[in-house]
């Protein structure tokens, strides 16, 4: 392996790291809206829909700069995919509702968009880590 093939290699192990703690911390803010979720649909209020969505809002911005680290990354090892799935998109009149009404059809349609982002980013961490085994193993 040339010098410069080992600094491409080198370049996006390190891409692929970041990605990966950017995707942790993802994974983190969509558990903890998870949490406040489940607790909204059991015995939530007011209040509990309002720290829910502060947790998405959270777990919005960490997907953002997730999204932004697994790009870093595919420019420099074409073999991931998956960066456009990653949204927790609930959409402003969901979480109006959610808030505003808040009732348990509300509520489950919130938490089902929560568990369908915690997937896609599952789904991303796995592959994210299985290119960086591959690249770690020509270093």
């Amino acid at each position: 392996m040339t010098p410069g093939e080992k600094n491409e290699v080198r370049e996006a192990v390190l891409a692929g790291r970041r990605a990966l703690e950017s995707l942790q911390e993802a994974a983190d803010a969509l558990d903890s809206a998870s949490n406040w979720g489940l607790f909204d649909l059991l015995a939530g209020g007011l209040l509990t829909s309002v720290v829910k969505h502060a947790r998405l809002g959270d777990a919005r911005d960490a997907l953002e700069r997730a999204r932004a680290d697994l790009y870093d990354f595919t420019r420099e090892v074409a073999d991931v995919s998956a960066i456009e799935s990653l949204r927790v998109d609930v959409g402003g009149v969901a979480s109006a509702l959610d808030v505003l009404v808040d009732n348990p059809f509300v509520d489950l349609y919130v938490q089902k968009k929560i568990d369908d982002a915690q997937e896609a980013v599952e789904a991303a961490i796995a592959a994210t880590r299985a290119v960086l085994a591959r690249l770690e193993a020509l270093r």
